[in-house]
């Protein structure tokens, strides 16, 4: 159960994410496309006091509803539909509110996948594009969040118009949820407990490993690889000589730590606000995963990985940032220039935590696809 949403005398109504290997019986509702309900799929359902389960949404997808009286209002996204959908129902009839919201101007090729032998959950995105769309192989591009509490692996097709914007640039782009992001249950989120930085990055790199053969197995159209709203054409190859990362925030911290912990994997990497020394950060957040040993902060920072730096590096942060504070970047920067590593270092001024502003958010994308560019020249 990830929300409740509402209780009446007959059923409690909530979120939930399938498990199937807990739960191989699915209702009739959503028979046909049982495969796809699992972790990427947030779905409403009314449970009744008896436990007994009765599907309000049967698409897969990320939804949400309110219920009030008789009526009923269910809204959420999904992997038909560039933009949200709502539907409005009142004593059984259903009205559907049309979306006049603009949408961008890409052709989505995303294809799901599970990596490694913990079966991360996985988006892998193609160009479609004419320049490289019959590409025989393409450089890697992980953008993972990979933290705890989140997780961007759903089935949502507004999930991935900046991860397709970055195949339409030359790469195969790959979104990977590792263990301590959500949907997988308790057991799947304390596995980061003390011990963060180890295994979100470990999970990176398995996913990394297993990539090949999951092309290879989507390619050759083995059931188990599924497609999503993705164009028929075969997957480039995918170029592990030359794989780079990006991210924010937490993704921004993997991403520093790939290219710090995992060089003869990740190539390049391009960091954007990344949390390097969780002493800076809330400690009602860290707290929760790291506990209060001093010891075990240290183990987690990577400022002490700095002399280990060998690939190119941007280190990307607004000085606005009230979330996660420029001083992460600049400590950072710092032990880099001590220890004589060379990086490269975007400071913004005004930008708060997400880049809030639209030219500078346009330019950043531009900045980090041609910084990569040179990165991953042969």
């Amino acid at each position: 159960v990830r929300a409740l949403l509402d209780a009446d005398d007959g059923t409690v109504m909530c979120v939930v994410q399938r498990a199937p290997e807990l739960a191989p019986d699915v209702p009739d509702a959503w028979r046909a496309t049982a495969a796809d309900h699992d972790a990427r799929s947030f779905d409403v359902v009314a449970i009744d006091y008896e436990g007994h389960v009765s599907p309000v949404t049967d698409e897969p997808g990320v939804w949400g509803a309110a219920r009030r009286g008789d009526g009923l209002m269910i809204a959420g996204r999904d992997m038909a539909h560039p933009q949200a959908q709502m539907m409005h129902y009142f004593r059984g009839n259903g009205v559907h509110v049309k979306n006049h919201a603009a949408v961008p101007g890409l052709t989505m090729n995303v294809r799901f996948a599970r990596l490694g032998e913990r079966g991360l959950h996985a988006a892998i995105v193609a160009p479609t594009g004419a320049q490289y769309a019959g590409a025989r192989q393409l450089p890697v591009l992980m953008h993972p969040y990979g933290g705890p509490g989140f997780q961007e692996v759903t089935m949502s097709m507004a999930a991935y118009w900046d991860a397709q914007w970055w195949a339409e640039q030359g790469y195969l782009v790959v979104v990977a949820d590792g263990r301590g992001t959500t949907g997988r249950g308790p057991r799947w989120d304390r596995e980061i407990h003390e011990c963060m930085k180890d295994v979100t990055l470990a999970d990176q790199v398995d996913a990394v490993h297993a990539l090949a053969d999951a092309v290879q197995a989507i390619n050759t159209g083995q059931p188990h690889a599924r497609h999503a709203h993705a164009a028929v054409r075969a997957l480039p190859e995918p170029d592990l000589e030359r794989v780079a990362m990006i991210g924010w925030s937490y993704g921004g911290f993997l991403s520093a730590l790939a290219v710090l912990r995992a060089p003869d994997v990740f190539a390049a990497a391009c960091a954007g606000a990344p949390p390097t020394d969780w002493t800076l950060y809330d400690t009602c957040y860290t707290e929760r995963y790291l506990g209060l040993d001093p010891e075990v902060y240290a183990r987690n920072s990577i400022i002490a990985d700095a002399p280990r730096l060998r690939r190119p590096l941007m280190l990307i942060h607004g000085f606005a940032d009230d979330n996660v504070t420029i001083a992460h970047s600049l400590r950072l920067s710092q032990a880099l220039m001590e220890a004589g590593r060379e990086h490269t270092f975007l400071p913004l001024t005004g930008i708060t935590h997400m880049t809030n502003d639209p030219a500078v958010a346009r330019n950043l994308l531009v900045l980090q696809r041609d910084f990569l560019a040179r990165a991953l020249a042969r």
